[in-house]
């Protein structure tokens, strides 16, 4: 990632996480980057472990992706689904059509985001 991405690092996040208080402590340095990089939602399937009530305070908010990426798939339908071309074309270890891939998405809890590339004009 730190190639592809190195604009995505985010420092100074560490002595943020001993003040912080989540239902799984091992998922303090998540909220901790968040915080030290400014940002004001985790995008997560783990919507347990990051309670809105600890976050709000913070000013942080959590997100499952699926609607997230619905929202901003309505807002610019062409855009996400030239993204979703571009992460198929994208993969290295296998080939799928991108129906397969529509269906991985599906399976991997983004059936929403799948239901709205497969339609028609998505």
């Amino acid at each position: 990632m730190d190639r592809v991405l190195p604009e995505a690092e985010v420092r100074g996040w560490e002595p943020l996480v001993d003040g912080l208080s989540l239902p799984d402590p091992g998922d303090r340095h998540v909220l901790a980057a968040v915080i030290a990089a400014s940002l004001g939602v985790i995008l997560t399937m783990n919507l347990r472990d990051f309670p809105p009530g600890a976050l709000a305070p913070l000013g942080v908010a959590v997100a499952h992706p699926d609607p997230f990426l619905c929202a901003l798939h309505d807002a610019d339908p062409e855009a996400v689904r030239a993204s979703a071309e571009a992460a198929h074309a994208n993969l290295s270890r296998s080939t799928p059509t991108f129906g397969a891939y529509l269906d991985a998405l599906r399976r991997q809890g983004l059936p929403s985001l799948a239901a709205r590339l497969c339609a028609p004009g998505g």
